[in-house]
C-alpha cells in the first residue's frame, strides 16, 4: 500500500502493455492499442498485426482489469498523463497484492508459523512483483491454489478437480508457460488417488473446468490473429522479442547450461541467490516426511520440469526485471514445505541467517527503480545499491502523495516496518537467540557484498545514467560522455538523447520527482506528424513543425534540418533546400543517426543536378565513409545507388 512504483514516464513495458488493453476495452470496446501511444508512448511489449497493435501478452490479466478500471475511471475521468498512476495502483493492488495476501491469510488461519509467513510475503521476487502490474503473483497463487485443491486430501474430489480446472485454465489465460505445471497437475491425476478406478475422470473434471478459459482463449486468437491456434508470440514487434520467438517453439528451446546458471545461481538473476532461504525446502525435497507421496512427487515434478522448460528460454533473463521472473509463479510450490512445518526443526541459525539475505535482497530493490537490465551481473551492488545510496533515488510512496518531497525521510516508515518484520520473527523463532545470531550474520553478509568494489565498470555508470535521465530527474549526465572521441560512444549518447526525449514526453508525469508541467511532443511523434501532415498536403504547417523541432531538439537539429530540406525540393524550394543540407554538414559525421546521414547524399544529389559535380563527388564521398558499417536498409540503397 506505501510503495507506489510506478516512475515518470513509464519504465516497465510489461506492466504498460496490460495497462494499454484493460483501457482500451473500457474506453474503446477493443484489444487494439495503438492509441495509447499518444500517451504512453511507443511500447516494445507488443503484436503488430497489418497497422494493429495489441499487446504480445495473453489477455487474462488485461480483462480481468478492465472492470476495475472502469469503476476507478467513474471518479477519476477519462486517462490521462496525471491519473494512469491511480488507475494503475488500482489494477496492481487487486491482480498482484491482494492475491499474494490473500494466501498469506488462508496459510495463516492453517496454523502456518511466522517465518513461512515472513518468507512467503517478504523474501522471494513475489514481494517485488506483488507491488507491479505483472500477471506472475496472480498465476503462482491460482496454481497453488489449484495444487492444494487436487492433492491435499487423500481422496480426489471431482468438484476440487473442477475448480482446480477452473483456477489453472484461468492461470493459463493469464501467462502460457503456466501450462507446463497445469500438464504435470493433470499426469498426477492418473496416480494420485489408487482408491478411485477411474482416474480418467479426475482429469476429465480437471479438463471442464478449465475448458471455458481454453474455448474463450482459441476465440480470442482467431479474432486477432487469423487462426484459433496463433500465439500473439508470433507477431512481436519488437526485432529483439521476435527474433527470440522465432526459436524453438516460441521462443522455448533445450535448456542450456548457461541458463540454468543464469536463473538458479548468478547474482544477476538466480532464484537461489536472491532467495537463498529456497535451500532449506530442496533439502525436505529429499527429507520430507511425505516423499513417498504422489502430492511430494506432483510437486518436485511440476517444479523441476518448470526449471527445465525455462531455462530453454531464448531469452531467460526476461529483459528489464528483477530475478527470475519466469520462475515466479512456481515459488510458493517450492515454499509448500515451509507451509507444511517441515522447516521448523531446521536450525534456527541457519532459518535467520537465509532468512535475513533473502528478506534484504528481495525488499532493497523495491525501494528504487527494480527493474535492471540484463547487462548488469550483479545489480545489487552496481545497480540498486547505486541508486539507493549514490543517486538517493527512491521509489514514489503515499508520503509523496500527501505532498513529502522524495528522500530518504519519506522511505522510513517502509525501513521501519522491513525492521518490525525480523524483530516480529526473532520473537517467535524456536530458538530466539540463536535466530538473531542468524539475523546478525545474514546482515553481514549482505552488507559486505553491496560495499565490495571492482564490481562496477564504465559500461554500467553509462547505462544507470541513461536510465536516471528517463524515469528519474534529469541532471545532463550525459554531458560527460559528449566529449568522448568515440564514434561509437558519440552515436550511443545521440541515440540515448532521442530515446531519453521520446521517453520523457510519454505519460506519467513527473510526480515526485519534480513540478509537473504540460508534456512536450516527443521528436519520434513530431517526425510522424509531419508525415502525416504531407499526405494531408499541408506543406506549410509540415514546415513550421520541423522549424521549431530544430529549436526545442538540439540534438536532432540535423534530422530535423534533412526533412525540411527534403519538403523545400519537393515544393520547389531547391536553394532553400541546398542551404539547409549545407548548414548541418558541419555535425554529419559516422556516429550519426541515419536520417542525419542520408542528408550528404541529398546534398550530393542537389549539387550533381546543379552541375557541380566536384562538389557532388565529395558529398558522396563522406557518405561513403561515414556509412561503412550501416544497417540502415535505406542507407544501403542509397549507396548501391551511387556506386551504379
Amino acid at each position: 500500500m506505501y510503495l507506489l512504483p510506478m516512475f515518470p514516464h513509464g519504465g516497465s513495458a510489461n506492466e504498460l502493455t496490460r495497462w494499454a488493453t484493460a483501457v482500451s476495452l473500457v474506453e474503446k470496446s477493443s484489444f487494439e492499442i495503438s492509441w495509447t501511444e499518444d500517451l504512453i508512448g511507443k511500447n516494445v511489449d507488443t503484436a503488430r498485426i497489418n497497422d494493429k497493435t495489441y499487446s504480445n501478452k495473453p489477455p487474462g490479466t488485461a480483462v480481468l482489469a478492465a472492470p476495475i478500471y472502469a469503476l476507478t475511471r467513474i471518479f477519476i475521468g477519462a486517462p490521462d498523463a496525471s491519473n494512469i498512476r491511480i488507475s494503475w495502483f488500482v489494477m496492481r493492488f487487486f491482480l498482484s497484492t491482494l492475491p499474494l495476501l490473500l494466501l498469506g491469510f488462508w496459510l495463516y488461519n492453517r496454523d502456518t508459523d511466522e517465518v513461512s509467513l515472513a518468507a512467503l510475503l517478504f523474501a522471494t521476487p513475489l514481494f517485488v512483483y506483488s507491488l507491479l502490474f505483472f500477471s506472475h503473483v496472480l498465476v503462482a497463487v491460482l496454481l497453488y491454489f489449484a495444487f492444494r485443491l487436487l492433492y491435499d486430501t487423500e481422496r480426489i474430489f471431482l468438484r476440487n478437480c473442477t475448480l482446480a480446472g477452473f483456477f489453472c485454465g484461468f492461470a493459463v489465460t493469464c501467462e502460457f508457460p503456466a501450462v507446463v505445471p497445469v500438464a504435470v497437475f493433470a499426469i498426477g491425476l492418473f496416480f494420485a488417488d489408487k482408491r478411485n478406478e477411474s482416474s480418467w475422470q479426475n482429469v476429465f473434471f480437471f479438463a471442464l473446468g478449465g475448458a471455458p478459459f481454453a474455448v474463450l482463449l482459441l476465440i480470442y486468437n482467431y479474432a486477432i490473429f487469423g487462426s484459433p491456434f496463433a500465439l500473439s508470440y508470433a507477431y512481436e514487434s519488437f526485432p529483439e522479442w521476435a527474433e527470440v520467438a522465432g526459436q524453438g517453439v516460441f521462443g522455448i528451446g533445450f535448456p542450456t547450461l548457461s541458463n540454468i546458471y543464469l536463473l538458479l545461481i548468478s547474482p544477476a538473476r538466480g532464484l537461489f541467490f536472491f532467495t537463498p532461504i529456497l535451500f532449506l525446502p530442496m533439502i525436505a525435497f529429499f527429507t520430507s516426511r511425505e516423499r513417498k507421496t504422489w502430492r511430494h512427487r506432483v510437486k518436485v515434478a511440476a517444479i523441476v520440469v518448470s526449471i527445465l522448460v525455462m531455462c530453454g528460454h531464448g531469452a531467460a533473463h526476461g529483459g528489464w526485471a528483477f530475478g527470475a521472473r519466469y520462475l515466479v509463479f512456481i515459488l510458493p510450490l517450492m515454499l509448500d514445505s515451509f507451509f507444511d512445518g517441515e522447516i521448523f526443526e531446521f536450525s534456527n541459525v541457519w532459518q535467520g541467517m537465509l532468512f535475513t539475505v533473502s528478506f534484504l535482497l528481495c525488499t532493497l530493490p523495491a525501494l528504487t527503480f527494480p527493474f535492471a537490465p540484463p547487462e548488469f551481473k550483479y545489480p545489487h551492488n552496481n545497480f540498486w545499491g547505486k541508486f539507493l545510496f549514490y543517486e538517493n533515488w527512491f521509489t514514489p510512496n503515499l508520503a509523496n502523495v500527501f505532498g513529502i518531497s522524495s528522500g530518504v525521510w519519506s522511505i522510513l516508515p517502509v525501513l521501519a516496518a522491513l525492521v518490525a518484520v525480523l524483530i516480529i520473527l526473532r520473537r517467535y523463532a524456536r530458538r530466539p537467540p540463536r535466530f538473531t545470531i542468524g539475523i546478525f550474520a545474514g546482515l553481514i553478509m549482505v552488507g559486505g557484498y553491496l560495499a565490495l568494489p571492482n564490481l562496477d565498470n564504465a559500461e554500467n555508470e553509462f547505462r544507470r545514467a541513461t536510465i536516471a535521465e528517463r524515469y528519474y530527474k534529469p541532471a545532463d549526465r550525459l554531458e560527460v560522455y559528449k566529449a568522448s572521441i568515440n564514434p561509437q560512444t558519440q552515436q550511443r549518447v545521440n541515440n540515448f538523447e532521442w530515446t531519453i526525449a521520446d521517453i520523457r514526453a510519454a505519460a506519467p508525469n513527473d510526480f515526485p520527482y519534480l513540478a509537473t508541467r504540460d508534456f512536450t511532443r516527443s521528436p519520434s511523434a513530431e517526425l510522424k506528424k509531419v508525415i502525416e501532415l504531407q499526405n494531408q498536403g499541408k506543406t506549410a504547417e509540415a514546415e513550421a513543425v520541423l522549424q521549431k523541432g530544430k529549436e526545442d531538439f538540439s540534438f536532432a537539429r540535423c534530422e530535423f534540418a534533412t526533412n525540411l530540406a527534403v519538403i523545400y525540393y519537393t515544393t520547389g524550394k531547391k536553394d532553400a533546400a541546398l542551404k539547409e543540407l549545407e548548414s548541418i554538414q558541419t555535425s554529419v559525421s559516422d556516429s550519426s543517426r541515419p536520417d542525419c546521414l542520408r542528408s550528404q547524399f541529398l546534398l550530393g544529389s542537389l549539387y550533381r543536378e546543379a552541375g557541380e559535380i566536384n562538389k557532388a563527388n565529395q558529398a558522396f564521398q563522406k557518405f561513403f565513409d561515414n556509412t561503412q558499417n550501416t544497417n540502415d536498409p535505406e542507407i544501403k540503397n542509397f549507396r548501391q545507388q551511387i556506386s551504379r
